[in-house]
């Protein structure tokens, strides 16, 4: 990878980005209070999200986006996400990070394409996923398509082990250890999301979906989802 595209790319994943990608749990708070599990029960579940739950659906999504040559197939594959995206926490998650990256998609790019994109999520014109802008100004740095999803794949997997870590299931030392153990797995799913047309989008963590609708009737709530 040449420089300014991995540069750029580790500016996409910064946890210093105001995004708000680490204000989600994405059902882990729900799974703490249910429930603590052991380190290698939250390995499972960790990969499971992010192989089984976002590599076939906004992974094969950040794919075609990056892949993508006008803003009308942007649009569509906005709407494609939104319509897939059947737990309500998970669609708000996805849509208010989407929309705090549009708003600071000037100060990253200067790409005609980006830009467009990120205008008409700032007038509403279309929802916003997260996945869709991030794979978009990941493609105006310069990444391929193939290191676009591992983007949005880590970036799924870090937010999940840090609100593990600040949930009190994991020490960041455990988090880390996971985290190396997750490259081999999310390799190997973001070539398949490479390959996978949108016809075969699909998406399935029923475990953490139940959580995720459990989270809104918890007493305490430490995350926005």
């Amino acid at each position: 990878m040449d420089a300014l595209p991995l540069l750029s790319a580790l500016q996409l994943t910064d946890s210093a980005l105001p995004t708000g990608r680490f204000t989600h749990s994405a059902g882990f708070e729900s799974l703490l209070c249910d429930a603590p599990p052991t380190e290698a029960a939250l390995a499972e579940l960790v990969e499971s999200h992010v192989c089984e739950g976002i590599a076939p659906l906004d992974g094969v999504i950040a794919a075609h986006a990056a892949r993508a040559s006008d803003l009308g197939a942007l649009v569509e594959l906005d709407a494609t996400l939104s319509a897939r995206k059947v737990a309500p926490g998970s669609r708000l998650a996805s849509v208010r990070c989407g929309r705090q990256l549009a708003r600071l998609a000037e100060e990253l790019t200067d790409d005609v394409l980006a830009l467009g994109f990120a205008r008409e999520v700032r007038a509403a014109r279309t929802e916003g996923n997260l996945t869709v802008v991030e794979a978009t100004l990941a493609r105006a740095t310069g990444l391929e398509p193939e290191h676009a999803v591992l983007l949005s794949l880590r970036g799924a997997a870090t937010g999940a082990l840090s609100a593990a870590v600040r949930l009190g299931m994991l020490s960041a030392r455990q988090a880390q250890r996971l985290l190396a153990s997750l490259h081999a797995p999310i390799v190997g799913a973001g070539r398949r999301a490479v390959e996978t047309p949108l016809a075969a989008l699909h998406s399935s963590t029923p475990e953490l979906d139940l959580l995720a609708l459990a989270h809104p009737r918890g007493d305490a709530r430490s995350f926005a989802t």
